[in-house]
């Protein structure tokens, strides 16, 4: 068994909550989100479950079976929140940040590392800063966008995950 210094006391609890909250948000039975991940049925209960093999690739294939965030799912683990993986489902907040992350690493290569920390943790605050307002003043928009949620969601087919599936040319 592998050993970390980073520890999750609840982390399988919380992942198998994640799981089961994503399922049942995307209106599947155990037995569909199984057929999509190529597993056999016990294998998935088992997986919901929070037992079995927790990896990466796992929790993608999952993600990818129920149109969710795979991003979300991992970071809500240590944030103990299976909500934040929900609210992330159909926006793919944290997918689309981390696909912003690669793209400016891509562009500025190592260069990352002359950062500053606080100039860092700035830009972070003025983005979010800029969304939260898009939250309180855009009521209108947000009334269409729920509207409208079916027709407006973002798929994992439409962003392109590059490091998981590869470079296209």
């Amino acid at each position: 068994m592998e050993s970390s210094s980073i520890q999750f006391p609840d982390g399988r609890k919380v992942l198998a909550k994640i799981i089961r909250d994503v399922r049942r948000l995307r209106d599947l039975r155990s037995s569909e989100v199984a057929e999509r991940m190529g597993l056999p049925l016990r294998s998935y209960e088992l997986f919901e479950a929070g037992g079995g093999r927790l990896d990466l690739e796992r929790l993608f294939s999952f993600a990818e079976a129920t149109d969710s965030d795979p991003f979300a799912i991992v970071l809500a683990v240590p944030f103990g929140s299976p909500e934040f993986a929900v609210a992330c489902a159909d926006t793919k907040l944290a997918l689309i940040m981390a696909m912003h992350l690669q793209g400016f690493y891509e562009t500025r290569g190592d260069d990352i590392a002359y950062l500053e920390p606080p100039n860092i943790i700035g830009g972070f605050e003025r983005v979010f800063k800029e969304l939260g307002a898009k939250l309180d003043d855009n009521e209108a928009f947000l009334r269409r966008w729920f509207e409208g949620r079916k027709e407006s969601s973002i798929s994992l087919g439409t962003l392109s995950v590059r490091g998981l599936r590869g470079r296209k040319p």
